[in-house]
């Protein structure tokens, strides 16, 4: 379950270039990367602290600052994927149990929450140039959202939702309509395909997997792009 934050299991995925990432099994979208697993781990703890300080903001109850937070590391697995460029492939036993439909709105809610402070400030100016730097990326904030879009689509597909064809042409417009998207296919699964098992390239998907990776990308990404947003704004006043 998604809702017990005194007590955060962490799956450990180990990539075939060496790096480590932890990814929370029981709070989708919190993750770190480490050269070590003491040092994923490290990094873990202070994505933690942001996550439960984010979801505190949104109204979400989370443990009090004084309360003891239990972390315990359920799996280590071994991939082929280059984690340390943020690159996942895991699937985790606990992304085996069906994804609950409380599971599924809660998850929906809290990638609005977080997709709505980046609109927050892309909505508040006009003609905002989105051309500009994203901090730690050779990237500019439109092609990081450009690939926020593409990745959730590639992501929902694996829910049988169709390729990103025919997708409106402006950045935001595309965002927007993968939003849409997540939100339709996310909620109205089917009770016989909430813990249904597909491979597809090579890669096993689930729906919790599925929901765990939009998560992590919609926070990753985004806060890269709020950051350059924020870098600009103060830049030109």
């Amino acid at each position: 379950m998604m809702d017990d934050l005194r007590h955060i299991r962490v799956g450990l995925e180990e990539g075939a270039d060496g790096m480590l990432m932890a990814h929370a099994l029981n709070l989708p979208g919190c993750v770190a990367i480490g050269a070590s697993a003491e040092e994923a781990m490290r990094e873990f703890e202070r994505s933690l602290a942001l996550w439960l300080r984010f979801l505190a903001s949104t109204g979400e109850r989370v443990p009090a600052p004084d309360d003891e937070i239990q972390v315990s590391v359920d799996e280590w697995i071994a991939t082929d994927a280059r984690v340390g460029g943020a690159v996942s492939t895991a699937l985790f036993e606990a992304d085996l149990a069906p994804l609950l439909q409380d599971e599924a709105e809660l998850g929906v809610r809290r990638l609005g929450d977080i997709r709505g402070l980046l609109l927050a400030r892309v909505r508040r100016r006009r003609n905002l140039n989105l051309d500009v730097p994203a901090p730690a990326t050779s990237a500019t904030v439109r092609q990081v959202l450009e690939e926020l879009a593409r990745a959730q689509w590639l992501l929902l597909s694996r829910l049988g939702a169709s390729p990103m064809a025919g997708a409106p042409d402006h950045t935001l417009a595309r965002l927007d309509t993968a939003a849409a998207l997540v939100v339709d296919r996310m909620t109205t699964l089917p009770d016989d395909a909430r813990a249904r098992r597909l491979e597809l390239d090579g890669e096993e998907w689930t729906p919790r997997k599925v929901l765990r990776r939009l998560l992590g990308l919609e926070w990753t990404l985004g806060v890269i792009a709020l950051a350059g947003l924020q870098a600009a704004e103060a830049e030109n006043g």
